[in-house]
Order: structure tokens, then C-alpha cells, then sequence
């Protein structure tokens, strides 16, 4: 499969994780979820991030890529800690979208080095 599809469906995904229950509450006996948007504040930049990954990955933009998907995967990682023992589904599915996302950012930034320093040669 062509690696600018994978990369935008990984963006689009983990902009569509941001709306799922990343941390679990217990408030006056009820049980509820809160999703990215009830967290507000610094979540958003994580939806802002997914967006920038799925524009960035059709533009071959490797380097912005992998800044975007590191901010986002250390700003999980940072709910993550917070979270602790309450952190929902969604987190560690949004943490583990973020990660591979950088993952492929790196190695294509990789591949498309080695191919530049094989032209120079």
C-alpha cells in the first residue's frame, strides 16, 4: 500500500481518537468518560497535530511529520501519566496511533536521506 495512504489514514484516525473516552470519571456515583474536547486546553493541539500529520504526510514534508507526531505522542504520554490508573481506551489507542505515526515519519525521513546521500555519491 502507498505510504502517503498509511500516513493519512494514521492521521485520520488519530484525529477521529480524540473524540473517543481517553479518561474515565466517577462523579457522584455515575460513571462517565471524557473525550479530548471536555478536556480542552492543551488536547486540542493533539487534534491540531493529527490534522498537520495527515496534511504534512501528501506534502512529503517528512521532518514537520515527525515533530507533529512526537508533540502529539509526548502530550498523550503526558495524559497518560496524569491519568494513571483511570486512563480509557481511547488513550492508548491515541498513544499507540501517535507512535506509529512517528515511527513512519523517522524511517521515511530515513529512506528519503540514504536516497539523497546515494545521489551525491
Amino acid at each position: 500500500m502507498n505510504k502517503k495512504l498509511i500516513a493519512t489514514l494514521l492521521g485520520v484516525s488519530g484525529a477521529l481518537l480524540w473524540f473517543m473516552p481517553l479518561v474515565n470519571v466517577e462523579f457522584m456515583g455515575q460513571h462517565m468518560h471524557r473525550t479530548g474536547q471536555h478536556i480542552g486546553g492543551i488536547a486540542y493541539l493533539i487534534l491540531l497535530a493529527a490534522l498537520a500529520y495527515t496534511a504534512l504526510s501528501w506534502m512529503q514534508q517528512n521532518v514537520p511529520r515527525s515533530i507533529a507526531s512526537g508533540l502529539a505522542a509526548a502530550i498523550c504520554g503526558l495524559f497518560l501519566f496524569q491519568a494513571r490508573a483511570d486512563a480509557a481506551w481511547g488513550l492508548y489507542a491515541l498513544l499507540l496511533v501517535n507512535v506509529g505515526c512517528l515511527t513512519l515519519a523517522v524511517l521515511d525521513n530515513m529512506a528519503t536521506v540514504a536516497v539523497a546521500d546515494g545521489v551525491r555519491a
